[in-house]
This record gives C-alpha cells, sequence and structure tokens, in this order.
C-alpha cells in the first residue's frame, strides 16, 4: 500500500488497519497452503514400502525403478530356473518306441495336397528317396492308420475306398518319374497332424 496516500487521505489507524488486513490476507493464504501440505503427510505412511506388482506391466511412465527392479529380478530368476530344468529333462535321452525299428522321422502337415483319381488328399514329402531310409519301412500317420512297405523301391497302397499310398520317389515311382522324393498320402477324407516313418 503507498504510504504517501495513507498520510494523505486516511488516518494512521486506517493505514495500519489497510496493512494488517493484506498481511492478514497473506497469512490465511499461507494457513491454507500449510494446512494442505500437512494433510497430505498426514496421509503417507510412516515409513516408505516398495510397491508390489502382482501382475501385468505398467505403462512406461507409471514405473518405479525399486518395482521395476524387484520385478525383473523375480522374472529372471524364474527364467533361470525353468531353463534349469529343461536342461536337465534334455540331459535324460527320451525313450522312442520305434517298434523294432532303428530309426524314425516325423513330418507335419504342411497343407500339400495331391488329386488321385480326382479326390483331394493331404501329402507329406519327405527329404530322401524311399529306398535311402531301408529295405522295409513302417508308415503310421497321427490319426493311428498305418501302412507296412516290405519292399521300398516298390509303390504300396493300402484299401480300394481308403488309398492309404507310398510312393518311393524318382527313378522307383514307376508311371511318375517327377516325384522327385518319397511321399506318402493320408486316407480320403481324412487330415492327420503328421505322419511317422520308421526305418
Amino acid at each position: 500500500m503507498n504510504k504517501d496516500l495513507c498520510r494523505d487521505k486516511m488516518s494512521v489507524m486506517d493505514c495500519q488497519l489497510a496493512e494488517q488486513k493484506v498481511t492478514r490476507r497473506s497469512v490465511i493464504r499461507k494457513m491454507a497452503v500449510g494446512t494442505a501440505a500437512l494433510a497430505g503427510c498426514s496421509a503417507l505412511p510412516e515409513k516408505w514400502v516398495t510397491p508390489l506388482a502382482e501382475f501385468g506391466a505398467l505403462p512406461a511412465h507409471a514405473t518405479t525403478s525399486g518395482a521395476v527392479e524387484a520385478i525383473i529380478d523375480e522374472l529372471s530368476l524364474g527364467i533361470e530356473e525353468t531353463e534349469a530344468v529343461e536342461e536337465q529333462a534334455a540331459a535324460v535321452p527320451e525313450v522312442q518306441d520305434n517298434r523294432g525299428y532303428d530309426n524314425q522321422v516325423t513330418i507335419e502337415n504342411k497343407g500339400a495336397k495331391v488329386s488321385i483319381d480326382k479326390i483331394w488328399r493331404d501329402k507329406f514329402v519327405f527329404p530322401k528317396l524311399g529306398p535311402q531310409y531301408g529295405p522295409k519301412l513302417l508308415i503310421v500317420w497321427s490319426d493311428g492308420r498305418e501302412l507296412y512297405v516290405p519292399d521300398s523301391k516298390k509303390m504300396t497302397m493300402y484299401g480300394s475306398g481308403d488309398e492309404r499310398k507310398y510312393q518311393p520317389g524318382g527313378p522307383y515311382s514307376g508311371n511318375n518319374p517327377d516325384i522327385p522324393t518319397m511321399e506318402v498320402y493320408a486316407a480320403m477324407g481324412t487330415h492327420p497332424d503328421s505322419v511317422t516313418l520308421y526305418y
């Protein structure tokens, strides 16, 4: 407040009251701010505790270094334990039932098809010629159907309407020399996930 103005137009007492009002107003404001700060502080716990994250991920702007480090440590420990179990399982040789044969190879169904008598069937292509696997073969589809091949140099099929079929590939495929490697065909109307060759 302008002191010259107070002297000219107001009494000294009026000036003091005006200054007190300004001072009182600022004090009330400061008290309000202080009270709000104290109320906020009283809501805080006496000792800070690292927050626990039970599940999920926090967005980048909401993470705190302590909580993230704890979660990362916990996840790392879990991954290490899982890897240790997997290594132990890998160390134990898996016993395979080769059904009396020395080896086996499984081919997954990749959606290849072949038309036999104008009917589409699932086709499984092997990387080698049939005779390269051995003289006698057993083919087992994942749906449980089987085909025994007594001479791997010759085409073999089972059933008249069913037609599970084996093609040795290359020069062994007779009138189908365009078949480069061994192929087997699923039964009509079936869609097995895989086929296993025992040899």
